[in-house]
């Protein structure tokens, strides 16, 4: 093995001294760890190009408040208290439809008063803008068995129909006892099939809703407040 001291008295005295160390005790560990910090400064890099394309998409549009915390908040207690007096007594599967739906999913078990068990699916249904593809994919299946057993699915909302009645049809194949819908939002303007929700929060106008888990190129997720978007050459103000 090489001597430390090898390394010169003017290396030892300076900021390279552990490296200089770490290199003559074990060249192979010394060099991984380049690798590594190489690797790391790399997906910094990449991390840093993906935020910043984000807020310039996220800039050439303008945000309007639609329902505040504290709308939101009665009215999901509102649909929690209806679903506990309808399923009390039975066994309730929640089906969440990810990603648009786990911040309403997560504040209405909290305020559900019976035992329940909880599943997700992921249907991908959204293209890149603010059009739906029309065409629906399976990501993520349920894992639970839900024969004999009432479902709910837990929708953040409503638009053409097309996602729910695919959902529900699947669901309907594993024989449950019973299959009934509860969104939060419902665009009744945008619909293609004949689909209502069992439980409904609130009905909105035909535009495009961000916030409280709903995206929009997979920002504004974490807004705690539901808003609509609009290009900002365009705004409906």
């Amino acid at each position: 093995m090489l001597d430390i001291q090898m390394v010169p008295p003017c290396l030892r005295r300076s900021g390279y001294a552990q490296a200089g160390t770490r290199l003559l005790q074990c060249p192979r560990r010394f060099f991984f760890s380049v690798l590594c910090n190489v690797r790391d400064l790399h997906s910094a890099w990449i991390n840093r190009r993906a935020f910043l394309t984000g807020v310039k998409c996220m800039e050439e549009y303008r945000l309007h408040p639609l329902l505040s915390q504290k709308q939101i908040a009665s009215i999901v207690q509102d649909l929690a208290n209806q679903i506990s007096k309808d399923y009390r007594g039975k066994e309730l599967v929640l089906v969440c439809i990810l990603k648009g739906a786990f911040m309403f999913l997560s504040d209405l078990v909290r305020h559900l008063e019976i035992p329940v068990k909880i599943d997700f699916v992921r249907l991908a249904s959204y293209g890149s803008g603010t059009k739906t593809s029309g065409r629906i994919e399976i990501t993520k299946d349920l894992e639970l068995p839900i024969q004999d057993k009432d479902v709910l699915i837990v929708e953040d909302i409503i638009d053409s129909g097309h996602t729910l009645q695919f959902l529900k049809d699947r669901i309907i194949l594993s024989n449950p006892r019973s299959v009934k819908i509860c969104a939060l939002l419902d665009k009744k303007a945008r619909r293609e099939v004949a689909m209502e929700a069992d439980y409904l929060g609130i009905d909105v106008e035909d535009v495009f809703i961000v916030g409280y888990g709903i995206d929009f190129n997979e920002n504004y997720r974490n807004l705690p407040e539901i808003y609509y978007v609009t290009p900002i050459h365009h705004s409906r103000e």
